[in-house]
């Protein structure tokens, strides 16, 4: 029932916050040549889904409201603007969790800027309240895990790189660990 509700809920404002990501990056293009957004595709079959849901004992919001679409167009100007990367390797990213090309660091340089100016990082530390809130839901354990599986990193675009394909590509291969969900 309340799951059932759920997923009804998802199925509605999934397609909504599609539609709201597409003319961010047409509004982006606009502005920069050559440059994409980021945004994370949900996926609602993941096996730690069910149990984040229930530990939170509510929905995960998956809309973005109009401030936070605002403030995600603003953000990702900025970063475009320090850091333009083509629109298909943010497009790849979204896709697999890793960026067509990693010899140059710009890419990589242009997520650290995503996460920290749109407090996914504060103080080099992940913010999972934000990560949350506006990418998607994980498991418990994902973000210590990917935060350590980067600290080896001494370079800060590299890092965040890492981090931030951690923390997609286990989001998309539904991996957790239950004990911690």
């Amino acid at each position: 029932s309340r799951e059932k509700m759920f997923r009804k809920a998802v199925c509605i404002q999934l397609p909504l916050l599609l539609i709201l990501v597409y003319y961010i990056v047409a509004s982006i293009q606009d502005h920069a040549k050559d440059n994409g957004d980021i945004y994370v595709q949900h996926k609602q079959d993941s096996k730690c889904f069910n149990n984040l849901e229930r530990e939170a004992n509510a929905t995960i919001p998956l809309q973005i409201s109009n401030s936070t679409g605002n403030e995600l167009e603003d953000v990702v100007r900025l970063c475009n603007s320090s850091f333009s990367i083509p629109t298909d390797h943010i497009m790849q990213f979204n896709t697999d969790g890793a960026l067509a090309d990693t010899v140059d660091k710009t890419g990589m340089c242009f997520i650290r800027c995503y996460f920290e100016k749109s407090g996914l990082i504060q103080n080099w530390k992940l913010n999972k309240d934000q990560i949350v809130q506006k990418m998607w839901p994980l498991a418990a354990d994902s973000v210590d895990f990917c935060e350590s599986e980067a600290k080896q990193e001494m370079n800060a675009c590299v890092r965040t790189y890492a981090i931030a394909k951690c923390l997609m590509q286990r989001r998309f291969e539904g991996t957790c660990n239950p004990s911690a969900v």
